[in-house]
């Protein structure tokens, strides 16, 4: 009975078709030892003894050597193969295309270390956001640079994806990609893709194009954003007939927390109609954006909590310097007139003045201490004539003619009231400038 991806295919992986440990392959591969096997042939660790650098081998099935079009495949495809692997650093770089001493035919490449994405995805829970976009563009980086050079890859899924210790993604099984469109293998590849990848076109035996590669890739988003593939069912007829007819299930169904656009660039990949399916290049710049926006959704909470912060603290400083220009400036506190040296001031020998008594202090006092409001002058005081000039010793300055001058400290009550105490004071101090 024929199922959706026709009958079932013989493994083409026999017990006879083991590589040999120590074989040495074009003079130049010693293999190691065989790392595993399946319908295309059987991978083996071996060392490059030109450079000492370990590679992979993978022998391809004796059965191809029979079919003239995958031998055709291959002869065709190797340069081109070759030549495409070193166009992205997340394709894994296929080294040479050759057939070994013993007929079988081989490709030599790049050996890569990490945990696969299947793996990663096998307990069933998704990937962080952020952690899916960036695999999801490195891999499209990827698919894209073929489709740019005209080479389908045509088995993208989470097992043919590595994920190394640094986080960088290379994707695999790039050297089949030529083996692919050959006749002979459209069978061995229906039955040994899962059925949760394969496009609708495979399923119903349609050419494969570019926009297969978008519907895998698509998937392999899906999954790794909600955890588990777009379709599922207990039997693989099940699943590739929801391939086929069933609606999607969004995304954002699954998991509120993946932004809109994210979603909408994965339900355009999963169109069931390749024509209505973007390219590479137009699902990669909404992914891009998102992952590179300004303010990606999945943060925009904090950016608007750290914006109203933001314009909080604006307000309070504008309405900290409105109130600072309308609050008046505090008055100066009077300073002390520039002094002229007083060549000496009579002593009295009286005592000190009485508790409660201020001596009258006039601007040619020396000034001590921190100034202080001027003394009211009495209203025995009357106004004298103004002094005369400084001493030579100074620059000469204009005296102020509106400020009384400093008459000596009374030596007694009476002498305080006696206008002839303060004639003959200023007659002395007269002739002591004069002098």
């Amino acid at each position: 009975m024929e199922g959706p991806t026709g009958p079932t295919a013989r493994p083409f992986v026999e017990s006879g078709d083991r590589a040999p440990v120590g074989l040495s392959v074009k003079g130049r591969y010693r293999i190691v030892r065989e790392l595993g096997a399946g319908a295309f042939g059987s991978v083996c660790l071996a060392e490059d003894e030109a450079t000492g650098h370990p590679v992979a081998i993978r022998f391809l099935p004796r059965a191809l050597s029979g079919a003239s079009d995958a031998t055709q495949a291959v002869q065709r495809m190797g340069r081109a193969i070759v030549a495409a692997s070193t166009a992205h650093p997340a394709l894994v770089r296929v080294l040479e295309f050759g057939e070994a001493e013993n007929g079988r035919a081989f490709v030599a490449m790049e050996l890569v270390e990490g945990r696969r994405l299947s793996e990663m995805l096998s307990a069933g829970k998704p990937l962080d956001v952020d952690v899916a976009l960036r695999l999801a563009l490195d891999l499209g980086g990827a698919v894209e640079s073929l489709h740019n050079l005209g080479v389908v890859h045509g088995a993208l899924r989470p097992g043919n994806v590595m994920v190394l210790e640094d986080g960088r993604v290379k994707l695999m099984d790039v050297e089949l990609a030529g083996l692919r469109d050959a006749p002979a293998m459209e069978s061995i590849l229906a039955a040994e893709s899962p059925a949760e990848y394969l496009s609708p076109e495979q399923i119903r035996r349609a050419p494969v194009t570019e926009k297969t590669d978008i519907y895998a890739f698509g998937v392999v988003l899906y999954e790794m954003l909600c955890g588990v593939p777009p379709f599922q069912a207990p039997t693989r007829e099940a699943i590739l007939t929801k391939h086929l007819t069933e609606t999607l299930v969004p995304v954002r169904r699954r998991r509120r927390g993946v932004p809109a656009s994210v979603e909408s660039a994965v339900a355009l990949a999963l169109y069931k109609q390749p024509e209505l399916r973007p390219l590479m290049q137009d699902v990669l710049n909404r992914l891009w954006a998102e992952a590179n926006g300004p303010a990606t959704r999945w943060k925009r909470p904090a950016a608007i909590a750290a914006g109203a912060a933001l314009a909080a603290s604006v307000v309070m400083l504008v309405a900290w310097v409105l109130f600072a220009q309308h609050v008046p400036a505090p008055r100066p506190l009077a300073q002390p007139a520039e002094q002229a040296p007083v060549s000496a001031l009579p002593r009295s020998s009286a005592p000190p003045t009485e508790p409660g008594t201020a001596p009258v202090v006039g601007p040619l006092a020396p000034a001590v201490g921190p100034a202080t409001p001027a003394a009211v002058p009495s209203p025995a005081v009357r106004a004298t004539p103004p002094t005369t000039a400084p001493p030579a010793s100074r620059p000469p300055r204009a005296e102020r003619r509106d400020q009384p001058l400093e008459r000596p400290a009374a030596s007694s009550d009476a002498e305080a009231d006696d206008p002839g105490a303060i004639i003959d004071w200023l007659l002395s101090r007269s002739s002591a400038r004069g002098r």
